[in-house]
């Protein structure tokens, strides 16, 4: 009984638009705010002339007291991002299952959210876990790998897939886009949909986890050419999941609206 009122008040047609509306501002303003507070303070706490270069450093980076002033920022934005997607991640499941679902349909839009949860859970520990927490829990509980790196790769993972998965029914199910949402064009949409998840995104992901892992410290621009520089691709990643998920709070937003006026 307990669960079920939980279920209810995250799937509230209400709650579910306020997250999404709250989820893709504070998402945008927390990481621009971030990105110019650590550009416009060059220097940076560590007094590194460089400071921070979104060429160089990583995202994480931006969550790193030697690199900006207000860690708090990005890593803030990935908790309450995290969280506030959780209602939109369930609400998914009523667009994407439909009304009379065949099997093969109702096992994509479960694994759809499900990977979506766990994306969620992921980014909002990402922010829990930041680089400067994730060093002190390295010594503290080491387990032979970086623990923001993990929650961070299954945050990446999970949206990955289930950005796959949600465009692919896009296209497989007309009515999702047409009758649920009510897209007026949605032959652009599901150009839009393949380009950025089933083309773009697995490339910036396999070119992230392929080429050196390496840090600003290591100075790599020097003897690495730029299509060898990991913290590079991983913006392009993180762009190309953001758009995504942005346009599917979007839509989600629209799709209550339409619902709410009827």
């Amino acid at each position: 009984m307990y669960m079920k009122k939980i279920n209810n008040f995250l799937t509230n047609l209400q709650v579910v638009k306020f997250s999404a509306i709250a989820a893709i501002i504070i998402w945008i303003c927390g990481v621009i705010t971030a990105l110019l507070i650590g550009l416009l303070d060059p220097a940076g706490p560590s007094y590194d002339p460089a400071g921070y270069n979104p060429v160089i450093n990583y995202i994480s980076d931006l969550g790193n007291q030697d690199l900006t002033p207000m860690p708090i920022i990005i890593n803030w934005a990935m908790m309450n991002t995290g969280l506030l997607l959780i209602p939109v991640s369930l609400h998914m499941r009523k667009s994407l299952i439909g009304d009379e679902s065949k099997v093969l349909r109702k096992v994509l839009a479960n694994a759809s959210v499900v990977c979506m949860i766990i994306a969620m859970v992921g980014l909002f520990f990402t922010g829990v876990i930041s680089e400067d927490v994730g060093e002190v829990w390295d010594n503290i509980f080491p387990i032979g790998y970086p623990w923001h790196d993990l929650v961070a790769d299954f945050a990446f993972t999970s949206l990955l897939i289930a950005g796959v998965l949600i465009s692919t029914q896009c296209i497989l199910y007309r009515d999702i886009l047409e009758e649920k949402i009510g897209i007026s064009n949605p032959k652009r949409v599901r150009i839009i949909y393949v380009i950025n998840s089933w083309i773009l995104t697995p490339i910036f992901f396999y070119m992230f986890y392929t080429v050196p892992y390496l840090w600003y410290t290591d100075h790599f621009w020097t003897f690495l050419p730029w299509w060898q520089w990991a913290p590079l691709w991983e913006w392009l990643l993180m762009i190309s999941l953001s758009f995504w998920l942005i346009s599917a709070g979007v839509l989600t937003i629209k799709q209550i609206n339409r619902e709410l006026a009827k």
